[in-house]
């Protein structure tokens, strides 16, 4: 299975942008990262930082992701100069609710690997809450390995 990764237009980047910071918010907080009372406005905020021109930026690169023209996810990663080397981090990854489970998600990650080396990177960082079972269990397969885990333990 292929996926090609389409640059999105405006308008669908209006709807993933607002899509995105809610389930941002969501995540830090599920993880107890940040506290529910002002998530939402600390995710719009992290947004502007890292998408301040929206799509009109050099170094993100946000794409739809389609199978014969059928959307099946998002895609979002900019290019980061890093003391490591260049590199793309991995922001954002989102298969389509009605296509998970269908190998999705392997052809979008396969499909960013040639994005990135088409851009003339050396290599993809990511984040992942631990909670993410899931997403977790994509990345290793596709050949990533942890670099750092943070653990907590809630005492009250």
């Amino acid at each position: 299975m292929a996926v090609e990764l389409v640059p999105m237009t405006e308008e669908e980047f209006a709807a993933y942008r607002e899509h995105v910071i809610v389930a941002y918010a969501e995540a830090k907080v599920k993880a107890g990262n940040w506290p529910a009372e002002g998530a939402q406005q600390r995710s719009v905020e992290e947004h502007e930082k890292l998408l301040p021109a929206g799509l009109a930026n050099s170094v993100n690169h946000v794409y739809t992701a389609r199978d014969e023209g059928r959307v099946v996810g998002t895609l979002w990663f900019a290019e980061r100069d890093e003391h490591s080397g260049r590199l793309a981090y991995l922001y954002n990854i989102e298969v389509a609710t009605a296509e998970r489970g269908k190998g999705y998600g392997k052809a979008m990650m396969a499909a960013l690997e040639d994005e990135v080396l088409a851009v003339g990177l050396d290599a993809i960082r990511l984040h992942v809450f631990g909670d993410n079972t899931t997403a977790r269990s994509l990345y290793a397969g596709a050949g990533y390995t942890e670099t750092n885990v943070v653990m907590n333990k809630r005492l009250r």
